[in-house]
């Protein structure tokens, strides 16, 4: 549950005077490949975009060892603009909160270095929020110091097909010329590294496509990891029935997981896949890796499928395309799951008043 909060009246953002806008720095410093704004930002790319429109003039950064900004959207930094460079020639003060992500607490936490690192920038930090309860407890257990700063918000979502979009086109763009009536897409969205494991189903996919010729496993994303892009691109290129895009514009990747038949997760670990919430207020089944991170908003044979190796993944699959029935009943448990849990309204509410928190202490 996200935390109560003492909130003010919000004044429309038009009615405010410039001059009563909080200039705010946000520095980012934790590499992701969901590098975008809280889902919940209807019309906005950004982050600085999605604070604009909270009345918050924003600028950002990413120099030297914070990273480079288009890369790197994980963790905020933020400071008022005016005390910006004081703070800096002091080494402190800068009021800051942290949104975990998921690689940090499921893989970073076994590398001692990175490890200590989080720990001290969660000791300066004055607040965290980590998607679900089971990764508070990791984060808790890792750094106990941390006890009483970490929130828990799930991801907001909102979604918004380009009406634009044609199918058709995407499938000869991705090298699949057959007629779309008489092919069952299976979409595996991530970031190309190996974390998200884009070649766990290939091989048994592959021979699935071989006796079923109108099944093909379509794999979306931006090179993250530009060694492990190419091993993947070299590995696909020899794999029937399984084809490699480049990540799209949200609104046509929206549209492409409307028109698949169903969204596909083969990470080795998660956080909390926002691809996977996306295709469930979509209405599209959701064929998941049972990890930790997957289990905790999949369900399985509720509000999708899990699947614990690419045998299975078949098997499952299989099951899929043969029962209607069972795809209905996902595709509704799924939709009203998101309505429930994942309210774009409540995440914003939570980050603006966590927002509100930093602006205090610096008046403070």
């Amino acid at each position: 549950m996200p935390p109560t909060w003492k909130t003010r009246p919000k004044s429309p953002s038009s009615s405010r005077p410039r001059a009563w806008r909080q200039h705010w720095l946000f520095i980012c410093t934790e590499e992701a490949d969901f590098c975008e704004p809280p889902r919940g930002a209807r019309g906005c790319d950004s982050w600085a975009e999605y604070l604009e429109a909270e009345s918050l003039a924003v600028r950002l950064q990413g120099k030297g060892h914070l990273a480079r900004e288009e890369k790197r959207r994980n963790v905020l930094i933020c400071t008022d603009r005016k005390n910006s460079q004081a703070n800096k020639r002091e080494g402190h003060g800068i009021p800051f909160g942290i949104i975990f992500g998921g690689t940090d607490l499921n893989e970073d936490v076994n590398h001692g270095e990175k490890k200590e690192v989080m720990g001290k920038v969660l000791e300066e930090a004055r607040f965290a929020v980590a998607f679900t309860e089971s990764m508070k407890e990791m984060a808790q257990t890792q750094w106990p110091h941390a006890r009483g700063k970490i929130y828990v918000q799930s991801q907001g979502i909102v979604t918004g097909p380009n009406s634009a979009f044609n199918w058709n086109t995407f499938l000869r763009q991705s090298g699949i010329n057959q007629s779309a009536d008489n092919l069952h897409i299976f979409l595996l969205v991530c970031g190309l590294r190996q974390v998200k494991d884009p070649l766990y189903l290939v091989d048994a996919f592959s021979e699935w496509h071989r006796e079923e010729p109108n099944v093909y496993m379509v794999i979306v994303g931006p090179e993250v990891d530009p060694v492990f892009t190419r091993e993947v691109g070299a590995r696909v290129k020899r794999a029937a029935g399984v084809r490699l895009i480049r990540e799209m514009p949200q609104g046509d990747l929206h549209a492409a997981l409307k028109n698949c038949f169903a969204v596909v997760n083969s990470s080795v670990s998660e956080g909390m896949s926002a691809a996977i919430l996306e295709a469930m207020d979509l209405e599209v089944p959701v064929l998941a890796r049972n990890i930790p991170g997957n289990a905790a908003v999949v369900k399985h044979e509720v509000t999708g499928l899990l699947f614990s190796d690419p045998q299975e993944f078949v098997q499952l699959a299989k099951r899929l395309v043969s029962d209607p029935a069972l795809e209905r009943e996902i595709v509704a448990n799924g939709r009203e799951y998101v309505r429930a849990r994942h309210s774009w309204q409540a995440e914003r509410c939570t980050y603006q008043n966590l927002i509100r928190t930093l602006e205090g202490s610096i008046q403070d």
